[in-house]
């Protein structure tokens, strides 16, 4: 922007909020590869986290691809991925055999106790200076913006 130009994504919603998670994604891999979790993408994370919260219910790749708003085929590679690490099983169904229900292995309690640590840590320094009223806002924005983008969603 040297000669005085300013793009319009630059103030843009969208643009401010993917380069933010470029920033923390860069940082959170900075981080975690420093204690020897390179093998344990951001996703797989939110996965293993996921499932440990509701290991008391039956989970299927369905409710992965709702909870995090990924594609099928994604959420079937990065499973199949997450099963041959170790982190994970699929299992038939009770009632339907093609229905796989997934279970963390021991392993992948392991590395979710250990990651869930270390994002602790993370989410300190990233919070750092922002107040209760701050954070009170910026989720009453988010949910303003998710809420437009379903709407979006369901009008395409």
């Amino acid at each position: 922007m040297c000669d005085g130009y300013k793009d319009i994504t630059d103030d843009a919603i969208c643009f401010q909020f993917k380069q933010m998670d470029n920033q923390i994604m860069r940082y959170i891999h900075m981080k975690m590869s420093q204690i020897g979790f390179d093998e344990v993408t951001v996703m797989h994370g939110w996965i293993l986290g996921f499932l440990y919260r509701n290991s008391d219910r039956r989970i299927c790749q369905k409710d992965i691809e709702d909870q995090f708003s990924i594609a099928k085929s994604t959420v079937t590679n990065i499973l199949k991925l997450m099963e041959k690490k170790g982190y994970v099983t699929r299992v038939s169904g009770e009632h339907d055999a093609r229905t796989k229900e997934l279970h963390l292995t021991p392993e992948g309690v392991k590395i979710h106790k250990k990651t869930i640590e270390q994002i602790h840590l993370l989410h300190d320094s990233i919070e750092e200076g922002i107040t209760d009223e701050e954070r009170e806002c910026f989720y009453r924005i988010i949910g303003k913006i998710k809420n437009n983008m379903e709407k979006n969603r369901r009008k395409d």
